[in-house]
């Protein structure tokens, strides 16, 4: 028999108190016939307004959730990691609260760490879709992840829907992008010696507005500064 395999999958939350629950549901339903993994639900609210954080501790009695309340907003950097930091299982991963990653393709994931380091979900597949994207979005993604993955050679190494195996980010690894782009940085400074993509449908969020505006833009170009600097100094990613 296969042994199980034991995730936490983290999710910063900040104003999705109408998104928690569907997300919960609709992972959870999805794995329901998956013998061979056994996933918690970690979410990390700061301090939302809507109640967030209230909404998401009600969902313990029926799912397996934990709930980790912050002060307030600290960066979803941090909040992934402080996530993780909260569980002590072999397997990690992030997923988005806002229902825009679609779950359809998180147990194929999750089964991918079987054989790689690391998985994706990928907005740039054969057959991924991308629901009402408006032009000027595509083009900012377009050409950013064209340069992130001259950095990572990645599909799409800026997805925020990914699973990876502890020990890529053990030792003395930090994490300090407190952006919504951390996958290129484990990308780039991790553990790991081979990754996989996998296609999805990005969907069209629901309830909550998008958490972007320029300083993230401003904070993904330092990162490609400085990262691309890292290349040129010959340390490749993953080394």
């Amino acid at each position: 028999m296969t042994d199980k395999l034991s995730v936490s999958l983290v999710t910063p939350t900040y104003n999705e108190r109408q998104n928690v629950f569907l997300l919960a549901e609709e992972i959870f339903g999805l794995l329901a016939d998956c013998d061979d993994i056994d996933l918690e639900l970690i979410i990390v609210d700061d301090n939302s307004p809507d109640g967030t954080g209230e909404a998401a501790d009600a969902l313990k009695e029926r799912f397996p959730v934990r709930v980790v309340h912050r002060a307030g907003k600290l960066g979803l950097g941090s909040a992934v990691m402080e996530g993780w930091k909260q569980s002590d299982r072999p397997y990690l991963g992030v997923i988005d609260a806002d229902l825009s990653h679609d779950p359809a393709i998180l147990a194929g994931l999750v089964r991918g760490l079987r054989e790689h380091d690391l998985t994706m979900g990928s907005r740039f597949g054969e057959t991924s879709e991308v629901e009402k994207w408006a032009l000027h979005r595509k083009m900012i993604s377009v050409v950013g992840v064209g340069l992130a993955r001259l950095v990572t050679g990645a599909e799409d190494p800026l997805s925020g829907y990914f699973f990876l195996r502890r020990e890529v980010i053990e030792g003395d690894f930090s994490l300090t992008s407190s952006g919504y782009k951390i996958l290129l940085e484990i990308l780039v400074k991790g553990r790991y010696t081979s990754h996989t993509s996998t296609p999805f449908v990005f969907r069209n969020r629901q309830f909550s507005d998008s958490k972007l505006n320029w300083r993230e833009h401003v904070l993904f170009l330092k990162q490609i500064l400085l990262f691309g600097g890292r290349r040129l100094l010959g340390r490749r990613p993953g080394s």
